[in-house]
């Protein structure tokens, strides 16, 4: 590509701003360094007067994305609106116009990922996406070129920073999760409607993407497990503690006896384990493969300027003519996904059974019924003379198993929901 790049900016938010802001400081740096003179020439966004953090002219600014993705004298566009919609048609629109695509959306590519890189095929443009997993650690690439030479054996970590922070601070102040969210809230790591972050879903669109890479083939939301950290409570992390184990807002996939195995969901995690020890709304990343072993990654997972500092990474690439980034298979053919209920782990789980004798021995019974073999136990009184807690920790049994088990112990000896997490084991 020339030398000169003129940049479509569609969307000037949080990490719009911080893109604005690592062009302007560093590009003369950027120039010297890579050869690549990146210039914003237009920015798309629907409330062009707004406040925002860093000073913007407003001679850049339309309301319209057509003035950006039409633009013929632009070469990147930049999609920083999220959602799936919207987004979908300004990112379409682009690619067919020629202009080569960058974005942090994630539900974007998990979504409409197959479409995306099909008409980015077609077109022969570059689609650039480092940002949308893990904000500012150079994760994609990482996976695709400093890991090209190994076969993926598994890919776990932490990818939501506000599930993260909640469950830190419920284990460090003793709170409860309604009053974690709520100091999320105010301290600018949880959105008004957090819901995204919470129940998995953002994590499980990383996962999804990471997988693509990993595995080849995007697999849809419904055929992972995925769940959110709302049912743990404070007695679940001082349980868990007892137990020699952390709680922990986990991403997991791995390849076990040719099918891909993955889910979302909190987890216990050995307390003296590398994951356990990511605290705050930090993220980290643990990927295995057949040569190198397991590494690391660890960073600041969101922001406005780590996230910009991916997003402008991409350009750079791409503006030096980059050839062959990341891309998410269109074609299929990759591993199949395991069963939900087929991928095996140890679980932990909370009952609230009465005070009588031989509780403990129906409980066990039922999930002897299972085949499910009790490592451990804990049973302390309760609050009331009638339900007492019963904390139990298994050995590896296929979910399903476990899900059969739980739901007749609810039915027929507690009469209450248990609480229910897997066992994760480096």
């Amino acid at each position: 590509m020339k030398k000169k790049v003129n940049i479509g900016l569609i969307g000037a938010g949080t990490v719009g701003c911080g893109v604005y802001e690592v062009i302007r400081r560093n590009r003369k740096l950027i120039r010297e360094q890579t050869g690549a003179d990146l210039s914003i020439a237009r920015i798309a966004d629907i409330a062009p007067n707004r406040k925002r953090p860093v000073k913007i002219p407003r001679s850049l600014f339309t309301r319209d994305a057509r003035d950006v993705t039409g633009d013929p004298k632009i070469d990147i566009v930049i999609e920083l609106i999220g959602g799936t919609t919207a987004a979908a048609d300004i990112v379409l629109a682009a690619i067919r116009n020629g202009k080569h695509l960058v974005t942090a959306n994630k539900a974007l590519l998990a979504h409409r990922g197959k479409d995306i890189f099909s008409a980015a095929g077609a077109s022969g443009v570059e689609v650039g996406f480092e940002a949308s997993v893990a904000g500012g650690i150079p994760l994609i690439r990482s996976l695709k070129e400093g890991l090209c030479a190994n076969n993926i054996l598994s890919i776990q970590g932490i990818m939501n920073g506000t599930s993260n922070y909640i469950l830190h601070k419920m284990s460090s102040g003793g709170v409860s999760f309604a009053d974690a969210l709520a100091d999320a809230k105010k301290e600018g790591y949880a959105e008004a409607d957090p819901s995204f972050d919470i129940n998995g879903t953002d994590s499980a669109h990383k996962l999804l993407i990471l997988i693509a890479l990993a595995w080849g083939g995007l697999f849809r939301m419904e055929e992972i497990a995925v769940e959110g950290i709302s049912s743990v409570a404070p007695a679940d992390i001082s349980y868990a503690n007892q137990f020699g184990y952390a709680i922990k807002p986990l991403a997991s996939a791995k390849v076990s006896g040719g099918l891909v195995e993955a889910g979302v969901y909190p987890a216990l995690v050995g307390a003296k384990s590398q994951l356990a020890a990511v605290d705050g709304v930090f993220n980290a990343v643990r990927i295995e493969g057949d040569a190198v072993g397991p590494v690391m990654f660890y960073g600041m997972g969101a922001g406005m300027m780590p996230t910009a500092s991916a997003v402008v990474s991409d350009v750079v690439m791409i503006a030096r003519g980059a050839s062959g980034l990341a891309k998410i298979a269109v074609g299929g053919g990759g591993p199949k996904l395991a069963a939900r209920g087929a991928v095996s782990s140890g679980f932990y789980a909370r009952f609230e059974a009465e005070d009588t004798p031989g509780t403990l021995g129906k409980i066990s019974t039922a999930l002897g019924r299972r085949g499910i073999s009790i490592r451990s136990v804990i049973q302390k009184p309760g609050n009331s003379a009638k339900k007492v807690p019963v904390v139990i920790m298994t050995r590896p049994c296929p979910g399903s198993a476990m899900e059969k088990a739980v739901a007749e112990i609810e039915s027929r000896i507690t009469g209450t929901p248990a609480v229910v997490l897997r066992i994760e084991e480096e």
